[in-house]
């Protein structure tokens, strides 16, 4: 069958009905035939080989088996064209329960045996590169196990696969020392199921990612950081490598014509495209988010540079090409941009707003709307004038006049300075804890209070018009001083947050629940139920995590699905509605697609600029003078020399202040002229008495009444 099945589809019996197709009742006794074989102790390798590429031939012309899980589609691969008709496959329920019944954890441990039994997973890399024996044994499972995540629902088969089986550690030694032994090239001509010119990397990725991401899923950051399991951290780095040359090659040096289309139709072998493509498209998908993956684990304790999540070939006709929707570039940039470096993917962001501001400017050259912001009711003012305006007002220019507290205008035109400086204390205001919308981490870190609704009756409505706010920061390239805890950054990339994102919520409760997971005694004795207690303003209230929870006993049998649901609750359910309302807002500036460019801890720089050091060098190169000053004047050279000796702290606000002119200004402090980031330097005449009044005048924290 292994020999004349694949080539002469005329063998098979006529199908009796549609809903009986001859392969899918072939199938079917197939599967329980090699799983009686495969459990003989004299099964040899060679029937297991021949069995997987039966099977696999035979699940390849099945229609997909949907899970409770998997979302049906209008026209996909279960359908077939005739005509102008589309007609649906569907099997006979008992032969479509008898083929994903065969196909279970005891036939998949009992395959992978017999193929991996005499293949070591601890082999030196270094040395020879697989032999005839092992690349048909990896080629026969990948091949079957590909289709076999194609066809059938993954979560009857990912666990066991993950954690009962060698075939990560197998396929993993396998693929390092191909990598290390350049052995690609050379592996399709072995591999039955690829032509010769397919990659050779291409069958064993298409397992692999999948298995190892479902991994990570469930591993936590003591058993991946400090144990290293369940690769080492040395063997993880390898890996980002061969993904990233993978992907890169994919997806830019060699795409397929139509990547993510071109279904299979599910009849005979003659209707179906080649298995080439299919993989590719598999493995451009999974490596993408595998490799997403690991930049998450990389982000939140490094353990590899940045830098290595960047493919070589990025230049600037790459860059030219990614801001142009419809090119093979602007793909990559939304299926894998951590393959393009942070400082370029920047660059594409700055110049998409660019465009919108320059077309709003076009459509609406008189329309601007006018705050009027009194000091002392900056956040009440700001959301009642705010929040009335449209999505295409709030692209539009916005000035501001600020009223002090005496009921008096103060003076200075906005031109673009007094603004920034508005958003940078309205920010200030609306996002300090005292005000009751947000909460601190222990590392002070903020995120949407779960109970805000209990001190603000409208506190929806705020978290809508705190979106709108930070969106329009972005949207005009102000940088705002406000630290969001990853998790919820999350939430504005529309991700889910898992039991590894809980240290940066609550690491106490990590630990307590990391401490259930590895618990060795009877965990039925440490009395815990589904419930979780919420303790928000001295009031304590219990929540069921399931129905009937409160009467469900944690045992060991359950507590994975109980830590699960503990993490569920924390980073997602109990902020959802503020977190849904705060993305709504956002959203109206700054859309998905320039957000989806950047992970958490990228986006955290694009809202704050970087925490780690001010460039003064370049802020030297990029600075104008006037009134008698220039670049190599004595009181300049001085002023550069004090800047630079400043602390971090300083530093950052010497660039705030922008406005900080006080009444003290009379006694020749620097004052500055914010609306248009000027500067005004007395002609000091030593260094200590400038660093003194500069110092002096940037923490004086005034307005703009002398500026």
């Amino acid at each position: 069958m292994a020999l004349c099945v694949q080539n002469h589809t005329n063998v098979l019996p006529t199908d009796m009905s549609n809903k009986f197709p001859g392969y899918a009742c072939l199938l079917g006794n197939v599967l329980e035939t090699a799983a009686a074989a495969l459990s003989q102790p004299d099964c040899s390798f060679e029937m297991a080989i021949d069995l997987a590429a039966v099977i696999t031939f035979l699940l390849e012309a099945l229609p997909h088996i949907k899970s409770s899980s998997r979302e049906s589609s209008t026209m996909g691969d279960d359908d077939m064209t005739i005509g102008d008709e589309v007609v649906e496959i569907v099997l006979d329920g008992n032969l479509e329960q008898q083929i994903t019944n065969a196909i279970d954890s005891r036939f998949l441990l009992q395959l992978t045996n017999v193929l991996f039994g005499g293949i070591s997973t601890v082999r030196d890399s270094h040395s020879e590169g697989p032999d005839e024996k092992e690349v048909a044994a990896v080629g026969a499972a990948c091949a079957f196990l590909h289709v076999t995540f194609d066809r059938l629902p993954l979560e009857r088969i990912m666990t066991v696969l993950a954690y009962r089986t060698e075939l990560v550690p197998v396929l993993w030694n396998f693929m390092k020392r191909c990598h290390q032994n350049q052995k690609w090239s050379s592996l399709p001509e072995q591999f039955s199921y690829l032509l010769g010119d397919a990659p050779g990397w291409l069958l064993p990725l298409s397992v692999f990612c999948p298995v190892y991401k479902h991994m990570l899923m469930i591993v936590d950051n003591e058993e991946f950081y400090e144990q290293e399991k369940p690769l080492s951290l040395k063997d993880v780095r390898c890996l980002i490598v061969i993904l990233r040359q993978a992907l890169w090659q994919l997806l830019w040096v060699n795409p397929s014509a139509h990547p993510g289309l071109g279904k299979s139709v599910s009849n005979t072998s003659s209707h179906r495209r080649h298995p080439v493509e299919a993989i590719q498209n598999r493995v451009g998908t999974v490596a993408a988010e595998l490799l997403s993956q690991l930049q998450d684990w990389n982000n939140r304790r490094q353990f590899t540079p940045p830098s290595d999540f960047h493919a070589d070939g990025v230049n600037d006709y790459f860059i030219s090409q990614a801001v142009m929707e419809g090119t093979k570039a602007h793909d990559i940039l939304k299926q894998a941009p951590f393959l393009i470096p942070f400082t370029s993917r920047v660059k594409i962001f700055t110049s998409q707003l660019a465009l919108v501001r320059q077309r709003q400017g076009a459509h609406g050259v008189f329309t601007r709307n006018r705050f009027r912001i009194r000091r002392d009711h900056i956040l009440e003012d700001a959301y009642n004038q705010m929040s009335a305006l449209s999505e295409e007002d709030l692209r539009g220019l916005i000035r501001v006049t600020f009223v002090n507290e005496f009921g008096v205008e103060e003076a200075g035109i906005d031109g673009g300075g007094i603004f920034k400086d508005f958003m940078e204390n309205i920010t200030r205001a609306a996002f300090d804890v005292q005000y009751g919308l947000f909460k601190e981490t222990s590392d002070h870190l903020l995120y949407p209070n779960p109970g805000s609704g209990l001190t603000h009756e409208q506190h929806l409505q705020f978290f809508h018009f705190l979106g709108t706010l930070l969106a329009k920061a972005m949207f005009e390239g102000i940088l705002v001083d406000i630290p969001f805890a990853t998790f919820f950054l999350s939430k504005l990339k529309q991700k889910y947050n898992y039991l590894n994102d809980l240290p940066s919520l609550d690491p106490e409760l990590y630990r307590h629940l990391i401490f259930l997971k590895h618990y060795k005694g009877n965990i039925s004795d440490l009395e815990l139920y589904f419930v979780i207690v919420n303790n928000e303003y001295g009031e304590q209230t219990e929540e069921e995590l399931l129905p009937g929870g409160k009467n469900l006993r944690v045992t060991n049998e359950n507590v994975i699905t109980f830590i699960h649901l503990v993490s569920n609750h924390r980073l997602n359910f109990q902020i959802r509605q503020q977190s849904s309302h705060f993305l709504r807002g956002f959203q109206q500036l700054i859309q998905k697609d320039w957000i989806d460019m950047f992970n958490e801890h990228e986006l955290q720089l694009l809202i704050s600029g970087s925490l780690e050091s001010l460039d003064v060098d370049d802020l030297r190169r990029h600075t104008n003078y006037a009134g008698g000053y220039h670049g190599e004047h004595y009181v300049i050279e001085m002023f550069w020399e004090v800047l630079k000796s400043f602390s971090l702290e300083n530093q950052k606000k010497f660039l705030k202040a922008g406005g900080a002119a006080s009444e003290e200004a009379l006694d020749r402090l620097p004052t500055s002229a914010t609306c248009m980031n000027l500067l005004k330097l007395p002609p000091y005449r030593s260094k200590e008495q400038l660093e003194t009044k500069l110092l002096y005048a940037i923490n004086a924290d005034a307005g703009f009444d002398l500026s």
